[in-house]
């Protein structure tokens, strides 16, 4: 994995965790706790959804057979 997409995976996983985050308090302090739930859960699972897709399903964890 080079630089570059390291850092990719670095800015996912952030806006993955960060930007749900900050819409849930916003709605949280707007009133609607349901919705701020609502959207960081869907936003967090879309995130670890995509991770895995791109990044790890890809790789070989086969050992050898021996």
């Amino acid at each position: 994995m080079g630089r570059g997409e390291k850092i990719r995976f670095g800015a996912a996983l952030a806006l993955g965790v960060v930007l749900p985050g900050l819409l849930k308090y916003a709605l949280t302090a707007a009133g609607y706790d349901a919705l701020g739930t609502a959207v960081w859960v869907s936003g967090y699972l879309t995130a670890i959804l995509a991770i895995w897709y791109v990044w790890v399903r890809p790789l070989n964890l086969e050992g050898t057979a021996g």
